[in-house]
């Protein structure tokens, strides 16, 4: 089977399924199933499975799925482009935890798996780095395909994994997820309005929601007591 690309008016080329042999030319280059694609063609591509909240990328050609950490490390497309599509992406996976999540170890981006009954499955395993199972909600790892998540906090790791992060720019805490864990008894805490420090309802133990320090630390940092920032960057979410 062949493909035809036109080139301008009257010059064409028939291009096989196999590796292109244009490729690092004017024409195009090397996409991550071989053929010769334009940087055009693969933005597009992008943005149109972006507007429908999808990851399904595929080769306009031959219809090969790409993942985007490929399309990502490809040369020659607008670091502009590809700068502004990342931040798209991260997005979606943020407001989409029910289809993908990103590996904890290697950060590839996985899409959720069905049962052959087109339930949802439990537990993923990463393609690239990972050769156990762990459960899609908090990442622990899975025993056997027909066994269930020996974490017993499972559900609060979830929540930590997959709430919305805090958007008024007004917060102190800005870009943090809206929930903490307590570091020292697990109880989860919203942060309503107010400054970085936060005190557990549970166990009163008072810490910076932003480093998730003990206040008494992270008050070390004097010039920084009052200020969005600490002296250490924000802490990751909380998978205990």
């Amino acid at each position: 089977k062949q493909y035809t690309r036109y080139l301008c008016p009257g010059l064409y080329c028939l291009i096989s399924p196999g590796p292109c042999a244009l490729a690092g030319t004017s024409l195009g280059f090397l996409g991550p199933c071989g053929h010769s694609v334009q940087p055009g063609e693969v933005v597009t591509l992008v943005k149109t499975c972006l507007d429908k909240e999808s990851l399904d990328l595929q080769c306009p050609l031959c219809g090969a799925q790409w993942e985007w950490r490929e399309i990502r490390d490809l040369k020659g497309l607008p670091e502009s482009e590809l700068s502004a599509l990342e931040v798209r992406v991260e997005q979606l996976v943020q407001c989409r935890p029910d289809l993908y999540k990103m590996c904890p170890s290697c950060a590839h981006i996985l899409k959720r798996a069905s049962e052959s009954t087109g339930t949802p499955r439990l537990y993923t395993q990463c393609p690239r780095c990972a050769p156990h199972l762990f459960c899609w909600e908090c990442h622990s790892p899975w025993g056997a395909p027909d066994s269930t998540c020996p974490n017993a906090s499972c559900a609060v790791v979830a929540t930590l994994l997959s709430c919305p992060t805090v958007t008024d720019p007004l917060s102190q805490v800005r870009g943090c997820p809206l929930f903490r864990a307590c570091p020292k008894c697990h109880a989860l805490i919203l942060h309503h309005s107010g400054c970085k420090y936060v005190c557990c309802k549970s166990c009163f133990y008072n810490f910076c929601f932003i480093c998730l320090e003990s206040s008494k630390k992270c008050r070390e940092a004097k010039e920084l007591y009052f200020s969005l920032k600490c002296k250490k960057p924000r802490a990751a979410r909380q998978t205990f």
